[in-house]
C-alpha cells in the first residue's frame, strides 16, 4: 500500500523545522553579541543558580574591597598627620635644647614665638578631618574632639578638654578582622602617666607621701596668719606683723635675739635667725627686723623686759591655698597634709614639716600634661612667665624637653600601630583582589560564550535553515504530472 504524505503534512513540517533552525540562528546570535551563553534561568537553570551564587560572592568581596580602599585612605591620612605631630616635636626639641643652653632673655622670647607657632600647628592635627569626620574623636567622631581655653592670666595653664571618645572606632573587614581607624586623642596626644610632683620655691614645702590628683600646674600660696613670741621679753607682734611677717613654723623653728644695751629695756638690739643686729627704742612699735635667709617680722619693742638678753622662740602660724586663696587650710606641720582645689575638686598632698616661709611655690605634675599643653608650658618657660632664677628656668626646660622625648616616642608608637594597620589592610587587600580575579573568572567559564563554537552552530543552523527553505520550496512547487508519479 502505498501512503502519500500529505501537502499539509509537509508544510507543518516546514514550519517547525524553519521555527526550530531560526530560533536556534538567533540564540547563537545573541550568545555571540552579548558574550553570555545564557541570560535567562529557563535557558540554563543549573548553570544559572551556579552563576547566581558566584555574582553574590563577588558582591561581598567588593563590598569588602570598598571597606579595604576606604579604610586604607582614612589610616594613610591619620599617618600623615601623625608624621606631622611628630615633625612638631621633633622641631620643639630642638628649640628646647636651644632654650637651655641660651642666657638672653631676647633670644628666649624669639623661640617661645616658634613654639608658638608649633602649638597652633598642633592644635589642627588634632582637629584633622577626614570625610567630614574628626581623626582622633575615636567613635565620636562626627564632633571637634578638642576645646582649647586661653589661660585668663600669664600664670595659668592652657584649657584643653577631650569630648571625644576613649573608645577608637573600628571598621570590619571580611568576617573576622576589625582594623582601629579613628583614634582616641587621649591616646595620640593625652598624657602618659604621671612622675613625681616637683616643687620650685623657697618656703620649706615638700611633696608629700600621698596620691596628688591635680594635674599639669598648679600654684602653692603659703600665706602667714600670727606671729607670737614665747617667753617673757616682752617683744610683740608689730601691727604690720599680721599682713607683712614672711616668717612661718612651729616654736623654735625661728629664734630671735634680744640683747638690752641699755638695761632698762629702752634700748638695744634685735637680731632674727642669727643676722646682723638692729637697734632698736623702746619708740619702735613696727620695726622691721630681717632674718639670715631673707624672712621678714614686724616686731613691737615698745615693752621690752628690763635687763633682758636672750632669745626667744618664735611661733608663726599659716595657711595653704592651691586655687588662688579661694579656699585656705591651715598649716599644720605634718608629712601628708592635703590640700584641694575648690574648681576642679583636685588634690596635692604636702610635707609642711619644714615650712618656714611665706610665698608661692610652683607645682609641676610632671606626665600629666598632653602634647598642648607641655608646648604651652614649653612657650611660658622660655619667656620665663613664673618669674624663675637662671638654674630653675634651666631645669624647667629640662623637664619639658623630657617630656618632649616621652610625647615624640608616643606618636612613633602610634605610627608603628597604623603602620601595622596599613600592611595587614595592603595584604588583605590583595587577597581580596585575587578572589574577586578567580570569582571573575569561574563566572566567565560558566557563562560567557564560547565564540569559535557559537559561530560554527551559528552557521549550521543557518545552513539548515537554508536547507529547509530550499525542500520546502522545491516540494511547494511540483506540477500534477509530478504529483501523479
Amino acid at each position: 500500500m502505498t501512503t502519500r504524505v500529505s501537502s499539509f503534512s509537509y508544510t507543518q513540517r516546514a514550519i517547525h523545522f524553519s521555527a526550530t533552525h531560526n530560533a536556534n540562528l538567533l540564540k547563537f546570535q545573541e550568545q555571540i553579541s552579548s558574550g553570555l551563553r545564557f541570560q535567562r534561568p529557563s535557558e540554563e537553570p543549573i548553570a544559572f543558580r551556579q552563576v547566581t551564587s558566584l555574582k553574590t560572592r563577588y558582591t561581598e568581596l567588593s563590598a569588602d574591597r570598598t571597606s579595604i580602599d576606604h579604610t586604607e585612605s582614612l589610616l594613610n591620612a591619620s599617618v600623615s598627620q601623625i608624621q606631622d605631630f611628630s615633625d612638631v616635636i621633633t622641631h620643639a626639641k630642638n628649640l628646647t635644647q636651644q632654650g637651655i643652653q641660651s642666657l638672653d632673655d631676647d633670644e628666649r622670647t624669639a623661640l617661645a614665638l616658634e613654639v608658638d607657632g608649633l602649638l597652633n600647628s598642633l592644635k589642627s592635627i588634632g582637629l584633622a578631618q577626614f570625610n567630614d569626620r574628626y581623626l582622633y574623636g575615636g567613635t565620636q567622631s562626627k564632633d571637634p574632639p578638642f576645646v582649647f581655653t586661653d589661660p585668663s592670666n600669664v600664670n595659668d595653664g592652657l584649657g584643653v578638654t577631650y569630648n571625644g571618645s576613649k573608645q577608637r572606632s573600628r571598621a570590619s573587614v571580611g568576617d573576622s578582622i576589625a582594623i582601629d581607624t579613628y583614634y582616641s586623642g587621649l591616646d595620640v596626644f593625652g598624657s602618659r602617666g604621671r612622675g613625681e610632683t616637683v616643687m620650685i620655691g623657697q618656703t620649706g614645702a615638700q611633696p608629700g607621701a600621698g596620691t596628688d590628683t591635680l594635674r599639669g600646674r598648679a600654684k602653692l600660696q603659703v600665706t602667714h596668719d600670727t606671729t607670737t613670741f614665747a617667753g617673757a621679753s616682752g617683744i610683740q607682734a608689730g601691727a604690720s606683723s599680721a599682713s607683712s611677717d614672711t616668717i612661718i613654723g612651729a616654736a623654735g623653728k625661728h629664734t630671735l635675739t634680744i640683747v638690752d644695751t641699755a638695761g632698762d629695756g629702752s634700748a638695744g638690739t634685735i637680731s632674727l635667725n642669727g643676722r646682723d643686729p638692729v637697734a632698736f627704742t623702746n619708740a619702735d612699735t613696727n620695726l622691721e627686723i630681717k632674718g639670715s635667709n631673707g624672712e621678714t617680722i614686724f616686731v613691737d619693742a615698745s615693752n621690752i623686759a628690763a635687763g633682758f638678753s636672750g632669745t626667744v622662740d618664735i611661733e608663726s602660724t599659716g595657711r595653704l591655698s592651691v586655687d588662688g586663696g579661694v579656699t585656705e587650710i591651715p598649716i599644720d606641720f605634718s608629712s601628708s597634709q592635703v590640700v584641694q582645689d575648690s574648681v576642679s575638686g583636685n588634690a596635692v598632698t604636702i610635707d609642711s614639716t619644714n615650712i618656714a616661709l611665706a610665698g608661692d611655690e610652683q607645682l609641676e605634675f610632671t606626665g600629666t600634661s598632653d602634647a598642648f599643653q607641655v608646648l604651652f608650658d614649653l612657650s611660658a618657660d622660655l619667656r620665663n612667665s613664673r618669674g624663675l632664677d637662671g638654674k630653675q628656668v634651666a631645669d624647667s626646660l629640662s623637664r619639658r624637653l623630657g617630656d618632649l622625648e616621652t610625647i615624640g616616642k608616643n606618636a612613633f608608637s602610634m605610627m608603628g600601630e597604623q603602620a601595622t594597620s596599613l600592611r595587614t589592610i595592603e595584604t588583605l587587600g590583595n587577597r581580596v583582589d585575587d578572589l574577586m580575579l578567580s570569582v571573575e573568572t569561574q563566572i566567565s567559564e560558566v557563562q560567557a560564550t564560547d565564540i569559535p563554537d557559537s559561530v560554527l552552530r551559528m552557521e549550521n543552523s543557518q545552513n539548515l535553515l537554508q536547507y529547509t527553505y530550499a525542500v520546502t520550496g522545491r516540494l511547494t512547487s511540483l506540477n500534477l504530472l509530478d504529483f501523479l508519479r
